[in-house]
């Protein structure tokens, strides 16, 4: 009983191993498929920094999460900067 057990997951084994093989060789190669970045990609990228999809040619939606998330954390910087100096400002002049 086990020994036909064994055998069936062995050989469901080989099928999927056999199956990513022929996709492998079906696909094209990374270079094809992801041509390098455009200068107007790269920079919508941050230079890198932020997710970006090949195909679409566009940034992932956590791309675009990660890059609202640091706008907003240096826009807060500015605010807060803004308000110690008028209240230095207002204080002392």
């Amino acid at each position: 009983m086990w020994e036909k057990i064994k055998a069936y997951f062995k050989r469901k084994q080989t099928e999927r191993q056999a199956k990513k093989d022929r996709i492998a060789a079906v696909k094209p190669t990374l270079d094809q498929f992801n041509p390098p970045l455009t200068r107007k990609e790269w920079r919508l990228t941050g230079r890198g920094k932020y997710e970006f999809d090949a195909q679409t040619r566009k940034l992932t939606q956590f791309g675009l999460t990660v890059r609202l998330e640091h706008r907003l954390n240096l826009m807060m910087l500015v605010l807060l900067a803004l308000v110690v100096v008028t209240y230095i400002v207002m204080l002392f002049f």
